[in-house]
C-alpha cells in the first residue's frame, strides 16, 4: 500500500481553505446580487407607479383635449350659424336698399318725365 505524501495533509488543508474562501466569496456575491435585485425591484416598482401615474395624466389630458375640441366645434358651429344669419340679414338689407334705389330712381325718372312732358301736355290740354 502506498503511504500518503508528506504534503498531502497540507495540500488538503489548502484546498479546504480555498473552498471555504470561495464559499465566503459566493455568499458575499449572492448577498450583493440579492441587494441589487431588491434595489432593482424597488426601482421597477417606482417606474411602474410612475408609468401608471403618467397614463392617468395622459388620460386626463386626453379628456381635457376632447372637451376643448368639443367646445371648439360648438364655437365653430355657432360662428358658422352666426355668419349665415349675418349674411342673411346683410342680403335682406341690400335687397331693401336696392328696392329703395329702384323706387327712388323710378320716382326721379317719373318726375323728370313729368317736368319735361308736363308743359307740353298742359299746353295741349289747355289749348
Amino acid at each position: 500500500m502506498q503511504q500518503p505524501c508528506a504534503f498531502h495533509d497540507q495540500f488538503m488543508e489548502q484546498v479546504r481553505d480555498a473552498l471555504l474562501g470561495l464559499k465566503d466569496q459566493m455568499r458575499v456575491g449572492i448577498e450583493a446580487v440579492a441587494v441589487q435585485s431588491k434595489a432593482n425591484g424597488e426601482t421597477l416598482s417606482r417606474i411602474a407607479e410612475s408609468q401608471s401615474a403618467r397614463r392617468e395624466l395622459c388620460a386626463r389630458q386626453a379628456e381635457r383635449l376632447a372637451a376643448l375640441e368639443r367646445g371648439a366645434d360648438r364655437h365653430r358651429e355657432a360662428h358658422v350659424q352666426s355668419r349665415e344669419e349675418h349674411l342673411g340679414e346683410r342680403a335682406d338689407l341690400w335687397s331693401a336698399v336696392n328696392t329703395l334705389r329702384f323706387h327712388v330712381y323710378v320716382g326721379l325718372g317719373v318726375g323728370l318725365v313729368l317736368q319735361l312732358v308736363g308743359p307740353f301736355v298742359l299746353r295741349a290740354v289747355l289749348k
